[in-house]
């Protein structure tokens, strides 16, 4: 079985890969994801890199199908 892994910057989501055995496939989310984590990190005042890594995650879950799909 797949699994795929979102990777979230607070609630926004960032990336999400998706992998099968020794197949995976990463998608990165439009510039718009990244645009508004920016602005977030620097409204919450997240403007160290320390601070900022901090409020990175992943959430991985099992799903079905073919990573290449």
């Amino acid at each position: 079985m797949a699994k795929s892994t979102i990777i979230y910057w607070r609630d926004i989501p960032s990336q999400v890969v998706v992998k099968q055995g020794r197949n995976s496939a990463k998608a990165q989310l439009s510039k718009r994801f990244m645009e508004a984590i920016d602005k977030a990190a620097m409204r919450a005042g997240r403007q160290g890199s320390k601070e900022y890594l901090e409020d990175w995650r992943r959430v991985i879950e099992a799903c079905q199908g073919d990573p290449e799909n």
